[in-house]
């Protein structure tokens, strides 16, 4: 083999290994890590995939691609966070009080109809109700402590940091406004 050739396979194994360990274990393969469980790279690219079959849907008028997986990123960690709460405060919210609120929903949207708002905003059926849960622990927390709006999002912001919430540097950073942004520590794939 070639002088060269070898010198740039190990120059190539090198910069992997070292890609690696800058990686905590737990994070490889991984798009968000929250609480030491993982929501797999898989498992956000099959999200992704469910909301573009949606008719109406289109990721472009979504931001993009990568702008999307952010918002699908953010949704899924701000549920768990939800759950969180919930889990701390012995909220209960079931399968009746969603179907409830979507009633609600429903009926305040222009002819009954949510479907096609929910669908242009990249919303499964699965990603609304989450949507709808967080929302009435939201409601039922703020009720019980009367914090406003100021005091629940600083409690979320301290539950997330409670539990870890470590997002794969190649789809960008989680904050303190309770989203994942553009911003990333990767070189080879930038987020935006």
């Amino acid at each position: 083999m070639p002088t060269i050739r070898r010198i740039v396979i190990a120059s190539l194994a090198a910069a992997s290994a070292v890609a690696l360990t800058a990686c905590d274990s737990e994070q490889i393969g991984a798009a968000v890590v929250i609480d030491g469980d993982r929501f797999t790279v898989d498992d956000l690219q099959n999200e992704v995939q469910h909301a573009q079959r949606l008719e109406g849907f289109d990721v472009d008028a979504a931001g993009g691609m990568p702008a999307f997986q952010r918002t699908i990123l953010t949704r899924h960690i701000q549920h768990e966070i939800f759950l969180r709460l919930a889990e701390d405060e012995d909220i209960e919210v079931s399968e009746a009080d969603i179907d409830d609120a979507i009633d609600e929903i429903s009926a305040q949207a222009p002819g009954g109809d949510i479907e096609t708002a929910l669908a242009q905003a990249g919303y499964t059926e699965k990603a609304f109700r989450a949507g709808v849960a967080d929302q009435l622990i939201a409601q039922a927390y703020s009720e019980e402590t009367g914090a406003d709006t100021a005091a629940l999002t600083q409690t979320l912001v301290d539950l997330g940091d409670e539990l870890g919430v470590e997002v794969n540097p190649r789809f960008g950073t989680w904050g303190d406004d309770l989203t994942v942004s553009g911003d990333t520590g990767s070189i080879s794939e930038p987020a935006s």
